[in-house]
């Protein structure tokens, strides 16, 4: 056989172990290979039939932009010049801005802006000279800037890799399912997902729920604390629960108003009583005075008659007798002031009684006011957090699963849902199989109730195959092959080895709709990097 022969024979080798690959992993696995006309289109003329992948390649210097059925634009890119290289890693648009400026380089005009990063990465119209010229960012031409800009959402997958790469179709029985479309055929129990069961216990954190929240939660009927069995009866369950918290702020409502006007009764009443009280007691108390005063010239007669009658000269009986008739008269003063006191101090308890059971009904009536406050208020709460969790709803779940770290954490939006730990099948190690992202592009043309699965491996580990062909063109050719083999393999290896708790899954089934992803990374994401506002940034450099 000449040269050719065994180019060929390399080639078709090459290819059938691909496709050998393909059938035992992928389901298919299969490039998306459909290009616009132009390779560096600068728009993008074809609408999205899915969710958007952006694909940087940093030594092609290009971009790639596909959907469900393959590349629908590209355009030539300059990214960070050395010593401000652009970082490999997965990345989503975190924010979009038309006209932005910088504020790291003196004002620098970065039209088109979509940011992947919140330390300064971002995706621009910019010069693009043919070469890395960046401070780290992403510079496009400005049409295709603007183009894509136009097109694109918050949460758009952006992944940049150092070698091109393309999105392939792939299937593994770990992949999460969504929720039933409506009803389980009959006889089928209803799966959410096919995963090794596991319970997280407590070491599942839960995100997003506020002491408020959780209280109207606690108090939804029994039947609404089980968890949906389709996605018909999810968007069902959750339209209940809008309608019954806004009915419960309306009753919220109307009991706080008619608590109000109580309150408005009840303090009136109780300051007309203080005002009757202030004016018993204004007249009681001068009474009161002349009791004392009363007594002190009772005593003071008292101890003159003493002092006479002790006294041994110039005794005189008219002098004894007037004494004597002073005292009385004192003691008769003393009684008619207290006689007086006694007729006004039954009509002052009567008043201070009637003071204080109005107070004490002020008091509860605007203790009920603020109940009816802190109801509605709870209440109030629960349904702007319903709202808010509606329009995120809508928003795609993105699942990150450490193999370092055994930790599984979920984002819906950049809204945290959940963090737990996972553990690995027979309790294997896994190390160096690099980073996988794989994007639920839509519902299943076979099977609704399931995702068509693209698969992007942001990293994979190199490897050493000493039947690598040696001619240059043959190797191309052979490493594109070996590549797609090679990411397949890691991927579905990444897989197998995850144990998911069964409880997790449920949650992420119920939040899983196109556009959801799941990315499985040998390494932990970096802190710096994924705080709040951020959806998952993976650095693969």
């Amino acid at each position: 056989m000449g040269t050719a022969g065994l180019g060929t024979a390399r080639k078709l080798g090459a290819l059938a172990s691909a496709v050998a690959l393909a059938a035992l992993v992928c389901a298919p696995a299969a490039t998306l290979a459909r290009e616009t006309t132009t390779r560096n289109s600068t728009n993008i003329s074809a609408t999205p039939q899915s969710p958007l992948l952006l694909l940087v390649s940093l030594r092609k210097q290009r971009i790639r932009v596909f959907d469900v059925n393959g590349e629908i634009a590209s355009s030539r890119v300059s990214s960070g010049m050395p010593g401000f290289d652009t970082p490999t890693g997965v990345f989503s648009i975190l924010e979009k801005n038309q006209h932005h400026v910088s504020n790291i380089y003196a004002g620098a005009p970065m039209p088109f802006m979509q940011r992947l990063t919140w330390s300064g990465i971002a995706l621009h119209a910019g010069v693009v000279p043919g070469y890395r010229a960046s401070h780290g960012c992403i510079r496009l031409p400005y049409s295709f800037a603007r183009s894509l800009f136009g097109t694109t959402k918050i949460q758009q997958r952006v992944i940049v890799t150092g070698e091109e790469t393309s999105p392939i179709v792939f299937d593994h029985p770990k992949l999460f399912k969504p929720l039933p479309l409506d009803t389980a055929p009959a006889g089928k129990e209803q799966q959410v997902a096919i995963n090794d069961l596991g319970e997280g216990g407590d070491a599942t954190r839960f995100f997003g729920v506020t002491p408020a929240l959780a209280r109207a939660v606690a108090e939804l009927p029994p039947s609404d604390q089980r968890r949906p069995s389709t996605r018909a009866e999810a968007d069902r369950m959750f339209s209940d629960r809008i309608s019954r918290l806004q009915s419960q702020m309306r009753s919220a409502e109307r009991a706080r108003v008619a608590a109000t006007e109580k309150a408005k009764v009840a303090v009136k009443e109780a300051g007309d009583a203080r005002a009757e009280l202030d004016t018993a007691r204004r007249i009681i108390e001068p009474l009161r005075a002349a009791v004392i005063q009363a007594q002190r010239a009772q005593e003071a007669a008292r101890q003159a008659y003493v002092a006479y009658i002790q006294s041994p000269a110039g005794w005189s009986e008219d002098k004894e007798f007037a004494l004597e008739d002073a005292v009385i008269n004192a003691t008769a003063e003393v009684d008619a002031a207290r006689a007086e006191v006694a007729r006004n101090e039954l009509e002052f308890a009567a008043k201070q009684a009637a003071s204080s059971a109005a107070e004490a009904t002020r008091t509860a009536a605007l203790d009920f006011v603020r109940k009816n406050q802190i109801d509605l208020r709870t209440v109030q709460t629960a349904l702007i957090s319903a709202n808010k969790e509606s329009v995120r709803r809508l928003k795609p779940v993105s699942v990150f699963i450490s193999l370092r770290s055994r930790q599984i954490s979920i984002r819906q939006g950049v809204d945290p849902v959940l963090e737990a730990p996972i553990s690995l099948a027979g309790g294997q190690l896994v190390s160096r199989v690099g980073t996988h992202v794989f994007t639920a592009m839509r519902f299943s043309q076979e099977d609704p109730d399931a995702f068509e699965w693209h698969l992007v491996s942001a990293h994979t580990p190199a490897t050493n195959d000493p039947d690598q062909p040696r001619k240059r063109r043959d190797r191309i050719e052979a490493s594109a092959h070996q590549s797609t083999e090679a990411n397949a393999r890691m991927a579905a290896r990444a897989l197998d080895a995850i144990v998911i708790p069964s409880n997790i899954m449920s949650t992420i089934a119920e939040l899983a709709r196109p556009g959801s992803s799941l990315i499985i990374s040998d390494r932990d994401l970096p802190q710096n990097e994924n705080g709040l506002g951020t959806e998952f940034v993976v650095l693969t450099r």
